[in-house]
């Protein structure tokens, strides 16, 4: 977890909000390492949700959107 930091800036982060990596078109990356810490509780339901939201983003990226 947390070796493939979600933000905004690409000095401080690899994927962006959608899980895109920064400066990849077409490459995202879904699971744990997007976390930028560690919580307590089973990540599962956040994974899936993130997962889930990076859906729109990977099928635009598939029609070259």
């Amino acid at each position: 977890m947390g070796t493939c930091r979600m933000g905004a800036d690409p000095s401080s982060s690899v994927v962006d909000p959608h899980l895109r990596l920064h400066g990849h078109g077409n490459a995202f990356v879904l699971g744990s390492s997007t976390f930028p810490t560690v919580g307590t509780a089973n990540p599962t339901l956040t994974i899936a949700a993130l997962s889930l939201r990076a859906v729109e983003p990977i099928k635009a990226s598939l029609r070259g959107a």
